[in-house]
């Protein structure tokens, strides 16, 4: 007589999971995933701004004669516009470029097309041959734009903030983290949440 062998098969869905390491939980954010990424895109534009600020209180003009001709004469190939153009005109056109592509970014949610660029440069930033008061509503409208992407972060900005001063890698450079810094002066709330977060001292 033949002894029939049993397989039993065991069924993964049903076999117990490995216990979670106390501390190793991957905890699920209070806040949707259109406000995390728009505190991303606020704090790209926050720090971008403040460059653009600095840069125009240390008295340069971003529509100076000199930057404007080099960028508009048809030089080839580029890299001679970049190599003729001043250190802070390459500095502010980083800082133009960080601050519309987060706000459009976050408007588009895809590839920024050429006319976007284009409307968001009208929108913001100084042309050549604007007036002193144009020239002050685009600073404005660059205020006003940061303030709209902070309010449809919510509290994700402010968790976003305080969790990038842990080595500034959210912002990628040491001006970003001095930036916050001089924040936490002004603001008593975040200066507690990096604190509490052992980002700073309570000095």
């Amino acid at each position: 007589m033949t002894q029939e062998t049993e397989f039993v098969i065991s069924d993964p869905v049903q076999a117990e999971k490995p216990a979670i390491l106390p501390g190793t939980e991957v905890l699920k954010s209070p806040f949707t995933e259109a406000q995390n990424k728009a505190a991303g895109y606020a704090i790209r534009m926050e720090v971008a701004l403040k460059k653009l600020q600095d840069l125009e209180e240390s008295g340069f003009n971003p529509v100076n004669t000199r930057d404007f001709l080099v960028n508009n004469l048809p030089f080839d190939p580029r890299a001679l516009e970049n190599f003729l153009s001043s250190p802070k005109y390459k500095q502010y056109n980083r800082a133009r470029i960080d601050f519309a592509s987060a706000q459009l970014r976050q408007e588009t949610g895809s590839t920024i097309s050429p006319s976007e660029i284009v409307w968001i440069d009208q929108t913001y930033f100084p042309a050549y041959g604007d007036d002193k008061q144009t020239i002050l509503e685009k600073r404005e409208a660059r205020d006003k734009a940061l303030a709209a992407m902070i309010g449809i972060a919510g509290k994700a900005y402010d968790r976003v903030k305080a969790e990038s001063m842990k080595s500034a890698v959210g912002f990628g450079s040491d001006d970003a983290r001095e930036f916050l810094l001089k924040k936490t002066e002004e603001d008593p709330e975040l200066r507690r949440k990096l604190i509490e977060a052992g980002h700073i001292k309570d000095e």
